[in-house]
């Protein structure tokens, strides 16, 4: 099982600071860093559009980096990315050069497949968990767990360790194998929506409820025109 693997072409970074880093984002350059296995900590800066390209194969944020500094190769992976709150533009990047025998850890996505089969039967697919952490060699990080719900019905659950047989040689779950995956659950009835609703407060008691133009009793008179009342006095 091998990882997808992308070059990406980086400087070494002699600018610093946040104006720098300002005018680099202008020109579509990202700053960033590498540190890990066979490299000291090196700024450097990359072009915002092969590091798109890099972060937008089918492994996501998986994918094995190959870094070419200056002619200087690193095999890295995607350890932290910053990006603008609100456009969203890649602010900086940390790159982890590992090496081939090391473990890393990484999130595997969970594809679901057949899921009509427990819909067909009345029940409602639950995914608890959209990823699963591993602890994997590089080059052998999956592209994703498949979990085949045919047969499966109301009341069925899988757990992380039910994914046991798609791991590759080495590598482990990096959380609980009980942890609970996909349930199947029947759909909720009416009644106990009413419940759901009436324990989250939803239900009102009428009595408290104030009807806009209803006129108050004798001897009361309502907060806003007895205010106003008082003010003309």
């Amino acid at each position: 099982m091998a990882s997808t693997q992308f070059n990406l072409t980086a400087a070494v970074r002699t600018a610093k600071g946040k104006g720098a880093a300002g005018r680099l984002r202008k020109t579509g350059v990202v700053p960033g860093i590498v540190y890990g296995s066979g490299v000291d900590p090196t700024p450097i800066e990359v072009d915002n559009r092969e590091l798109y390209h890099a972060l937008h194969t089918g492994a996501g944020r998986n994918v094995l980096i190959r870094l070419d500094i200056e002619g200087d190769e690193h095999l890295t992976i995607v350890k932290d990315l910053q990006r603008h709150v609100v456009r969203g533009d890649y602010m900086h990047v940390d790159f982890q050069a590992v090496s081939r025998d090391q473990l890393i850890t990484a999130e595997i996505p969970v594809d679901l497949v057949n899921e009509e089969s427990p819909r067909n039967a009345g029940g409602i697919v639950n995914l608890v968990l959209y990823t699963v952490p591993v602890n994997v060699r590089p080059l052998e990080v999956p592209g994703h767990f498949t979990i085949d719900l045919e047969g499966m019905t109301i009341g069925d659950v899988l757990r992380v360790g039910d994914l046991g047989d798609q791991l590759p040689d080495g590598a482990t779950f990096d959380v609980d194998d009980d942890r609970t995956l996909v349930t199947i659950n029947a759909p909720m009835s009416e009644e106990a929506l009413d419940e759901l609703a009436e324990g989250a407060g939803i239900e009102e008691d009428a009595a408290d409820v104030a009807v806009v133009g209803e006129e108050p009793a004798d001897g009361e008179a309502g907060g806003a025109a007895a205010d106003a009342d008082a003010a003309d006095e």
